[in-house]
């Protein structure tokens, strides 16, 4: 289904609630750790984020993972971590997201055709480059024979992933996962540096208030298992999602974020926590500065990028966030823009924007 298509499918049908029951991430921070809760934070290398990846033994058989490349290994570890914590043997379906794919293999196999003159080429590389091998990966491990697909739409991958799944559960679904993976790659980072698309952020600076031209990339995992109905285990609720493309401006996005929680019988200062997707470019977050004063008037505004990075995916890491705050009731000091914190946290509002190009809101709550 087309944006257009699916876009007018959610509006002309009122969808069901997605129940998150079980979550796994791997990012730049301890995420991994299910105790970990934004105590103790990572700092980039510089001018980007590196994931902190685990023993991925504990995850992935080893005959499996020799074949594997970072990003399947980051995928298919988090598929699992959240698998385990809902307590569900097999899911309806599989749906992930990712913006650059299994990037390491791609580029391994085009050194090798460069190196080896276009000869003697092993194939493992090439058929793991492709950009649904999470997905399939994680479906082989689990034997799902079901739905399985995967989104590929830049800074609408990880929400167009959560769209797919509201509307299988408008078609009887009933478990499904997401999740949405992003890698980079030494090569990739010498290029974009070339490119002067990085910058080393003064770590004083909030990264809402940044000054310069540039960004830190990241990479990461993150996947929830979603179910239509509400169980014993279900940590938070996602009630809708909303993409814009390219908005004209900052009073284009109010506006249209009015409609979207006006759509829920919400309004902003019904929510708690706003995340918002600063990125530490003074170009690309223009908009969001401008809609911040606005924001502050009503609710709490946040940001999760100083701690994960900007990439495609950068959505569920914050849709991971926003779970963790709502479990712990509790919105870290290191996420906090306001200066004044929530003492109960029922609504939280992901407002996420990439290079200025894909924006969206995500409407997570209290079960």
């Amino acid at each position: 289904m087309g944006e257009t298509a699916r876009h007018y499918y959610l509006r002309k049908h009122n969808l069901a609630k997605a129940y998150i029951n079980g979550t796994g991430c791997i990012s730049p921070q301890n995420s991994i750790d299910s105790d970990w809760f934004f105590d103790e934070v990572h700092s980039p290398k510089g001018d980007y984020f590196e994931a902190i990846e685990p023993s991925y033994k504990d995850f992935i058989a080893p005959n499996l993972l020799r074949r594997m490349g970072r990003a399947i290994k980051m995928g298919v570890a988090a598929g699992n971590i959240a698998i385990q914590q809902a307590g569900v043997k097999n899911v309806d379906a599989i749906v992930t997201g990712t913006g650059l794919g299994c990037f390491e293999d791609s580029e391994r196999f085009l050194l090798a055709i460069l190196d080896n003159d276009e000869q003697f080429l092993t194939p493992t590389s090439f058929i793991q480059s492709t950009h649904n091998t999470v997905g399939s990966q994680i479906a082989l491990i689990m034997k799902c024979h079901d739905y399985n697909f995967t989104y590929v739409h830049r800074g609408f991958s990880f929400e167009s992933t959560v769209q797919d799944a509201l509307m299988l559960f408008d078609e009887g679904k009933d478990t499904i996962l997401v999740g949405g993976i992003e890698e980079h790659t030494p090569n990739y980072i010498l290029l974009n540096r070339k490119a002067n698309k990085f910058q080393v952020r003064e770590p004083d600076m909030p990264i809402w208030m940044s000054e310069k031209r540039g960004i830190q990339m990241s990479e990461g995992a993150a996947f929830f298992v979603l179910s239509r109905n509400k169980t014993q285990s279900s940590l938070a609720c996602i009630n809708g999602i909303q993409t814009l493309y390219k908005p004209k401006n900052s009073e284009d996005i109010l506006k249209k974020l009015h409609m979207f929680l006006s759509s829920h019988r919400l309004t902003l200062s019904d929510m708690d926590v706003a995340l918002m997707g600063f990125s530490g470019d003074l170009i690309f977050d223009e908009k969001l500065k401008s809609l911040l004063p606005e924001i502050e008037k009503e609710t709490t505004a946040g940001a999760f990028k100083n701690v994960c990075g900007e990439y495609h995916t950068a959505t569920a890491f914050a849709m991971w966030t926003a779970t963790k705050i709502i479990e712990r009731q509790q919105l870290p000091k290191v996420l906090a823009i306001s200066a004044k914190l929530p003492s109960k946290i029922k609504y939280v509002l992901i407002i996420n924007q990439y290079l200025d190009i894909n924006y969206s809101f995500t409407l997570v709550s209290q079960c």
